[in-house]
């Protein structure tokens, strides 16, 4: 194979950074392309119902400004909040469609490893030479086709939340989890939108003690309001401050999120049951009852839950 050219750079990922860092390789004179596995913003529609805790300002980048004012584009208030949905429709979109990146930038391209041309992981390490061969990259299209690319800088915006955390206890998938993984959520699923057939008068498990999981509880609890029958148990390693809360925090939204959570989660509320300090063993369905039976450790005693959903919020890896 021809050796690429030196100023060849892959990015793995059309979201914010991704399209963000596309741009600025461009200005900079970098035969850049951006690959992505599903559509161009695929994690901000995935949520894209929940407003970010920042910014307009803060979600486009110095680049990517330029770009699109180039072509007639006109920055939302930079002091107004998107929703994963606005950001991906009125930012990421139309930035891969201007005529500098469409041509370079991949959708349903998934890379599926990458590696030093004809060198190991483990060999040379910290030799200069190593930077003389060109990364070599296995992509594979929606239909299976793959393909070898070849680029002398890599950079990977691929985030993660296209990798949720398992529920299982210290991360490592629980008992049956694996099986019931692809019936069950491990997103901030749209409870009061588009999936609220779903939960709607159902009893819904939800695991979890971050950001992500507060948001699903706090926008259930509104659906249980909405729509009688429908129950919550939340299962958390947490007693006390959740995972990402701190101190004063500088994101009003971020801190006005945790304070809801919490009074949620002490104020009696009859529709929701919170499980603390527990770690996750197992999970199980009847397919008989159609429910699922989640097998707990709390305080060192076992304990059995049972809903008709469960949402895995454990985080992302």
């Amino acid at each position: 194979m021809p050796v690429p050219a030196r100023n060849t750079l892959a990015i793995v990922g059309a979201g914010s950074v991704g399209l963000e860092a596309a741009a600025a390789a461009l200005e900079r004179g970098f035969d850049v392309h951006v690959f992505e596995r599903g559509e161009v913003g695929a994690h901000p529609i995935a949520w894209g119902h929940v407003r970010l805790f920042t910014t307009w300002g803060a979600n486009v980048g110095p680049a990517s400004a330029r770009l699109l004012a180039r072509h007639g584009w006109s920055a939302p208030p930079a002091d107004a909040r998107p929703t994963g949905a606005e950001l991906a429709g009125r930012v990421l979109a139309p930035l891969a469609a201007t005529p500098e990146l469409k041509g370079r930038v991949h959708e349903h391209a998934q890379v599926v490893a990458i590696g030093r041309q004809a060198t190991l992981r483990a060999e040379q390490p910290g030799d200069a030479s190593r930077a003389a061969r060109p990364f070599r990259l296995l992509v594979r299209d929606h239909g299976g086709r793959e393909s070898v690319l070849r680029a002398f800088a890599v950079l990977d915006a691929s985030g993660t939340c296209g990798s949720p955390a398992w529920a299982g206890t210290g991360g490592v998938p629980a008992r049956g989890e694996l099986y019931l993984a692809p019936q069950m959520s491990y997103h901030c699923d749209d409870v009061r939108g588009l999936r609220r057939t779903r939960y709607a008068g159902k009893r819904t498990l939800v695991i979890g003690g971050g950001a992500t999981a507060c948001t699903t509880v706090l926008e259930l609890a509104q659906l249980a309001a909405e729509e009688p029958g429908t129950t919550i148990t939340w299962v958390t390693r947490e007693t006390g401050a959740f995972t990402g809360e701190i101190a004063n925090d500088p994101l009003a939204p971020r801190a006005e999120l945790f304070a809801n959570a919490h009074a949620l989660r002490s104020g009696g509320d009859p529709v929701m049951t919170w499980v603390g300090g527990a770690e996750v063993e197992g999970i199980e369905y009847n397919s008989a009852t159609h429910k699922y039976r989640v097998a707990l450790e709390v305080a060192g005693q076992p304990r059995l839950e049972e809903a008709d959903q469960v949402i895995v919020n454990a985080g992302y890896r």
